[in-house]
């Protein structure tokens, strides 16, 4: 019986040559909308070269037109088109890879690419999962053949035929064997489920499994550390990129200190990933940190490859003719809009002081693990932006201006704080970057009510640290956490701050301290001077669950001491240019200074309170009596006044 589309051609046996066109051509045909359709062929055939009838995009074509730059450059500090490349060319032979890959890419394997990166492949493969992790864990691996003991192959094997009588066509390519590592623990067919869904779509699931059927002792798989770095330092560097921007924003002009902040970051990043003893990143280790803590690393490659659906030889608004001088004169302003591109705009806000933290490379990295408050998009992507609120920088390190400007503010909070690790020598001190995303407003030791906390993962907190390492320790959405003595973010005159802590019962003899419960916690002294950073492997009854990274070596708790250089609070609102009128309420910046406008009338009104008057002045007599019921001035025995 045969293996190809059974409605369309019975009894008729396919290659997965002819199988991977079939798929191209389904993928063209549902996953674009005519216009995007038309703009993507215009792209790649005014482009492509043409050897022998075969139309292609070669390396340097595909790096020019994404605008990534390439190592054949002079002088390039972005050297990440080869890597591109050599990602396409492995999923441009989806789902055949170890048969076809590393593939030519033909237009169908450019269609199949934008399909896969751009996420769009649930239109047609409806059963699959829309986890990509091992299609992009395959395309950036290297494969290390074992010295293992073989047995001779027969001449003809069940992986050169499939299953009618017709000898399956081999690629001339030997292909990836990355779907075929060892000690492959990791009990994951997410993306075999993608493979087998495109298969079952054109009813050939036997050519798949003949194709996949692999001996998993022989080889392994491993993504080399310097791969890897040069991938992460582009995606850092277009992380804010969108669909209609141009890349050279973002690729050009990049400073040394630029750089030297995006290979800090990169290496930050990379120290998530524990290496095996023989080098390399495995798959287990790459699908694990991936899924738990930088789960929107791979979002710009979206915005990147969906260029491919914006031709700018196609302007639908009117048509001209090469001699119109109306064409040349737009082909000119293109030009010059080249040489002067926008700068990119930023994610903070303008208010009463400038970030000396954040910096481009720390944004992206936030991007990589933050969501939106508002849509489970990253933090870029949700339109989400930081509204300066507190900085030690610029408001001093008083707890009274922190008050004044932290618990005003009712709305979520990113938090980050900036020092050296107290111990280290000072010719070798250690910096560290840790933070907190807090969705919710702060809670003060004056609130007596306390909000059930949410349990969407949008919402949910996230205790993080930046460098030494990147580490998230996500928040727990279990309903025993949700206690009123157990708030994410708590703030005491006595105390300091407290993020991750359980309070203690008010007592009349003693103060007591908040104290590290769950996996992770962070308490900051009164003086905004120290801070104590509390990890643990183990703990599911906190707010924060432990870290699901981490090497072997990381199975105890560490508690790290912080002498505090910088501390921010930047408040999390939605871009102010895409909000609309109609939006009910006001935003947070409004009810803030509405709150401390509030509270300067209150000041005044005190203030303004004659409280020499005679026993006689009614007036006086009221206002003396609402200060001593509020506890501000004692009676005439000098006690305070208790409330009945």
């Amino acid at each position: 019986m045969g293996v190809g589309p059974s409605s369309e051609y019975p009894g008729k046996a396919f290659s997965p040559e002819e199988l991977s066109v079939a798929l191209a051509e389904r993928f063209a045909t549902k996953c674009f909308t005519p216009l995007e359709l038309a703009h993507f062929k215009d792209n790649f055939f005014s482009r492509a070269t043409d050897q022998g009838g075969m139309k292609y995009w070669n390396e340097k074509t595909l790096s020019d037109f994404l605008g990534i730059p390439d190592s054949s450059d002079a002088d390039c500090p972005l050297d990440a088109g080869p890597v591109i490349f050599r990602m396409v060319s492995y999923l441009g032979a989806f789902p055949f890879q170890n048969t076809l890959a590393p593939s030519v890419l033909t237009f169908e394997a450019m269609v199949k690419v934008v399909v896969l990166l751009t996420e769009r492949y649930g239109k047609v493969l409806r059963r699959a999962s829309k986890d990509r992790i091992r299609l992009l864990f395959g395309s950036l691996a290297d494969v290390g053949r074992k010295d293992v003991d073989r047995h001779p192959t027969p001449n003809k094997t069940v992986e050169e035929y499939g299953s009618g009588d017709s000898p399956v066509v081999k690629s001339h390519a030997m292909g990836f064997s990355i779907d075929e590592p060892a000690n492959d623990s990791y009990e994951d067919d997410e993306d075999d489920d993608l493979a087998l869904a495109a298969l079952e779509s054109l009813d050939a699931i036997e050519v798949f499994r003949h194709d996949s059927r692999i001996d998993k002792a022989v080889y392994e798989a491993r993504i080399s550390i310097a791969t890897f770095r040069r991938l992460l330092m582009l995606l850092l560097v277009i992380s804010p990129l969108e669909s209609t921007q141009s890349v050279e924003i973002y690729t050009t002009d990049l400073s040394k200190d630029r750089m030297e902040s995006v290979r800090k970051e990169a290496d930050n990043l990379l120290a998530a990933f524990p290496q095996e003893k023989s080098g390399g990143i495995s798959y287990v280790t790459f699908a694990k940190t991936i899924s738990t803590s930088l789960p929107f690393i791979f979002d710009p490659l979206t915005p990147l490859f969906e260029h491919l659906l914006f031709s700018k030889n196609l302007d639908l608004s009117q048509k001209r003719s090469p001699d119109d001088p109306r064409a040349a004169a737009s082909s000119s302003k293109e030009a010059s809009e080249t040489l002067l591109l926008p700068l990119p705009e930023s994610v903070m806000l303008p208010g009463s002081f400038k970030s000396v933290i954040l910096n481009p490379s720390i944004i992206s990295h936030l991007s990589f693990f933050l969501p939106s408050t508002t849509s489970n998009q990253n933090l870029l992507r949700g339109n989400t932006r930081l509204h300066p609120v507190f900085s030690t920088a610029g408001h001093g390190t008083s707890l009274t201006s922190f008050s004044h400007n932290v618990l005003t503010w009712q709305s979520g909070t990113l938090l980050l704080l900036e020092g050296y690790i107290s111990g280290s020598s000072r010719d070798q001190e250690t910096p560290i970057t840790i933070g907190a995303f807090l969705p919710q407003p702060w809670k003060s030791g004056t609130l007596t009510t306390h909000s059930t906390k949410p349990t969407e993962p949008s919402t949910l907190p996230c205790l993080f640290q930046l460098s030494r390492k990147h580490l998230v320790l996500q928040g727990n959405s279990s309903p025993s956490v949700q206690k009123p003595n157990m708030p994410t973010a708590y703030f005491s005159t006595h105390s300091g701050i407290s993020i991750g802590c359980q309070i203690p019962p008010s007592s009349r003899t003693q103060q007591l301290r908040p104290s590290p419960l769950g996996a992770g916690s962070l308490t900051i002294d009164v003086g905004l001077e120290t801070a104590n950073f509390h990890v643990s492997p183990i703990g599911q009854n906190g707010v924060f669950l432990p870290p699901a990274t981490g090497g072997p070596s990381d199975t105890s708790t560490t508690r790290t001491h912080i002498d505090i250089y910088n501390l921010e609070i930047w408040g999390l609102v939605p871009d102010p240019s895409t909000s609309t009128a109609s939006e009910p309420g006001q935003s947070a910046a409004e009810l803030q200074q509405a709150r401390w406008e509030f509270e300067a009338r209150e000041a005044e009104r005190r203030r303004n309170l004659n409280l020499k008057a005679g026993a006689g002045d009614s007036a006086a007599e009221s206002a003396r009596w609402l200060l001593e019921t509020a506890g501000l001035i004692g009676d005439s025995t000098g006690r305070p006044r208790q409330s009945a």
